[in-house]
């Protein structure tokens, strides 16, 4: 049996300087790299909110250009399937994200056109200044309250209804804002005092400030 030299290429292989002999991998070529970085770019946008939504073009090149470069059978298979996964990845991240959108529009909608009787009223210890909003957003009212309680009966959006107060000028004391439903519950209360202060007193339940 004959030996190997040790430079010798395993039987079967070409030699060096025959047809075939290749000392390096083949080079990726410009569609396969561009496939992956145009990949790991989307899906890196994709979760960021409203930035993320232009992965849904590159996720779809880099979909492409993968796809493309597998069929073809170009160098780098590697860089074409990290661009075709990570693009695929970026394109159901932005489907998600638009799922999202049209059922949070959805319930809005919803909210804002369904209506409810309610209580507002505010209690002030000086001269205050109350706004508040009804069935629509420009259904704005306003007015000035030397002192003591105001209170009103509106049918408000159960959505976007509410009531604010602000102290006048050079009143210290202390404010109050209260909305309450059609069975006299407390929906939100908030308090505040100094210059300035502000309540505010939403229709939806548990997130006044």
């Amino acid at each position: 049996m004959s030996e190997q030299h040790p430079n010798q290429p395993p039987s079967g292989y070409p030699y060096p300087g025959q047809p075939g002999w290749n000392q390096q991998p083949p080079a990726a070529t410009g569609m396969t790299k561009a496939a992956m970085i145009i990949g790991i770019v989307a899906v890196a946008l994709s979760f960021i909110p409203v930035i993320g939504f232009v992965s849904f073009i590159l996720g779809a090149i880099a979909v492409v250009l993968g796809i493309i470069a597998l069929v073809k059978k170009l160098p780098r298979k590697g860089f074409a399937l990290t661009g075709l996964i990570t693009g695929a990845v970026a394109l159901i991240v932005c489907v998600v994200y638009i799922f999202v959108l049209v059922a949070v529009a959805n319930v809005v909608k919803e909210g804002a056109g369904s209506t409810a009787q309610y209580t507002y009223s505010v209690t002030g210890e000086g001269g205050y200044t109350v706004t508040y909003l009804t069935q629509d957003i420009d259904q704005v009212a306003t007015e000035d309250i030397k002192g003591g309680t105001f209170t009103k009966d509106v049918t408000a959006s159960t959505l976007l209804g509410l009531v604010t107060a602000t102290n006048a000028k050079g009143n210290t004391g202390a404010l109050t804002c209260k909305v309450t439903d059609a069975q006299d519950k407390v929906v939100s209360t908030n308090s505040s005092k100094g210059p300035a202060a502000q309540v505010t007193c939403p229709v939806v339940e548990g997130i006044s400030k």
